[in-house]
């Protein structure tokens, strides 16, 4: 596999940059920020009810059933009333804008993360390919130091589709100026990452993290459970 890879497309939340470790911190300073309102819930409750209501969201945004805009506000607004707590009109949009920049700012990476870039840097061209809105995963990137690896950044914005649709993919392809064949992917989430690159037929390892470490390897699958584990296939 690896003489006919050139390039490497990433997925970036929960693969490189650490999601969890860095939505927790972000969490803690929205809570602290907005703590007023909070007077009545505990830091634990907002997190945990906020971290399942955007689970919920995303997956409808993957599905198409709802809208950028949508999930952006809504994760907010349905958290907010979960917990009771009232709230003036335009607060939604005010604390999802400083959870998002914030968000933005944090640098964890997940375990391996310069290690494996530095390595694969040297044969490999680097790409991103997410369904994070586009200009805070380039914040991110810059924030964690990571951004001068990746010639390439394609984002579900780009599209007007999120992953798992079969455009993100293609439109990967396309501005690689690669043959499809010559791209492998590399992502967390078996659903939305590996199945739909390798419907499209690009090849594709999947990272079990975090909860994914519990589900089994399907139909012979390449799998990961530690980034640095990459070394020994490239």
């Amino acid at each position: 596999m690896k003489d006919q890879v050139k390039m490497i497309y990433f997925d970036l939340d929960h693969t490189l940059w650490d999601f969890e470790k860095n939505s927790k911190e972000t969490l803690n300073k929205v809570f602290h920020n907005y703590h007023k309102i909070f007077m009545k819930t505990s830091l634990e409750d907002f997190i945990d009810s906020y971290l399942k209501i955007n689970s919920k969201l995303w997956e409808m945004y993957r599905n198409k059933e709802i809208s950028q805009d949508d999930l952006k506000l809504l994760r907010f607004e349905i958290t907010l009333n979960a917990l009771k707590i009232k709230h003036k009109e335009g607060l939604v949009r005010e604390m999802n804008d400083f959870y998002l920049k914030t968000l933005a700012q944090q640098r964890h990476l997940v375990e391996g993360a310069f290690e494996v870039l530095d390595y694969l840097k040297e044969n490999y061209e680097l790409g991103i390919l997410t369904n994070g809105f586009k200009n805070i995963q380039m914040t991110k990137m810059k924030s964690s130091q990571i951004i001068d690896y990746f010639n390439i950044l394609v984002s579900s914005d780009d599209v007007g589709v999120p992953k798992p649709d079969e455009k993100i993919f293609e439109y990967a392809v396309t501005v690689a100026k690669k043959s499809k064949e010559e791209i492998l992917y590399i992502g967390d989430d078996l659903e939305n990452d590996i199945l739909p690159a390798l419907k499209y037929g690009m090849k594709a390892i999947w990272f079990k993290n975090h909860q994914n470490k519990t589900q089994p390897t399907d139909n012979g699958i390449l799998s990961i459970n530690k980034l640095v584990e990459l070394k020994n296939i490239f």
